[in-house]
């Protein structure tokens, strides 16, 4: 059986549309493109693991690019603003992939249940995110956790197995050390992990980077130093990329004026929002939630 194929299949019968489809198994997504993107388009991705059964994506975060594709999964420990391009779709061979979010209290449980003696040897901030070898385990059980979709039983009770195990296998590979480095409280990606985490929830409010800093007890220089290793952008960056796509998503799916997503989350200058909305998604908001709308 050629399981690359027996995956691809699966994922194409299982998303009857183009877009990305949540599935009766609580974190699992999956997508399906029918064309490739000329050009980056800026995305935030949650915590994950994202593996591609069919065409290639790449993620731009910073100066670095992560290719992933049938042999290559991505794996995002904490949420970052990236600049993603899909290069290989179309109606014939459309872009199959699966998306897992990861569920940190699981984490934390596996770690413990797997016994880990201490916490691994890493003594700098490492990026929230890497690229790792799509292996024969992963494979076999993503091939498994897809089969589960069929029956509404085997969903709701071996789906969550399936991604358990699907987790340990990524927890083993030769990259788990960088996941579980953002789980073990005394290190400092933990630390950086927790206030990405409260980013997430007040980014509408003033948020100074000497309170962020505080929070994960670290001086500013040190916090500024190990948040750009973690994320590849500072912490006023961040916050800023984070606040344009909650304004991008509240245009687009609650309906709301250009000025009030503004204040929504956090600005309080319309025009300023406009020209940092601009710089960063390439058209003003207007243009920009207009053509996404009518595509």
């Amino acid at each position: 059986m050629n399981l690359d194929h027996d995956l691809a299949t699966r994922v194409n019968e299982l998303t009857p549309t183009s877009g990305v489809h949540k599935t009766t198994i609580k974190n699992l997504s999956l997508i399906k493109i029918y064309d490739q993107m000329l050009t980056r388009i800026p995305v935030i991705y949650e915590p994950c693991i994202y593996i591609v059964v069919q065409g290639s994506k790449s993620a731009l975060l910073g100066r670095e690019v992560f290719v992933y594709d049938a042999f290559n999964y991505l794996v995002l420990s904490v949420p970052l603003p990236l600049e993603c391009q899909i290069h290989h779709a179309s109606k014939e061979k459309p872009y199959l992939a699966v998306k897992i979010e990861i569920d940190k209290q699981l984490l934390s449980e596996l770690i413990v249940e797997t016994a880990t003696p201490h916490p691994p040897r890493l003594f700098k901030a490492i990026p929230g995110i890497f690229v790792s070898t799509l292996n024969q385990d992963i494979k076999s059980t993503l091939a498994r956790l897809l089969a589960y979709l069929n029956n509404k039983n085997q969903a709701h009770v071996l789906g969550k197995l399936a991604i358990k195990e699907l987790l340990f296998h990524v927890l083993n590979s030769a990259q788990g050390d960088l996941l579980k480095a953002f789980v073990y409280q005394d290190r400092q990606n933990f630390q950086i992990a927790k206030v990405i985490a409260l980013i997430q929830q007040q980014y509408s409010e003033n948020l100074e980077v000497a309170t962020l800093a505080a929070t994960a007890n670290m001086s500013q220089s040190s916090f500024y130093t190990y948040f750009k290793a973690v994320t590849s952008s500072s912490p006023i960056q961040y916050i800023k990329a984070i606040r344009l796509h909650a304004a991008r998503r509240n245009m687009m799916f609650d309906n709301l004026s250009a000025s009030d997503a503004a204040y929504n989350v956090g600005y309080s200058s319309p025009s300023q929002f406009s020209r940092e909305y601009r710089r960063f998604f390439g058209v003003p908001p207007s243009v920009d939630v207009h053509e996404t709308l009518t595509r």
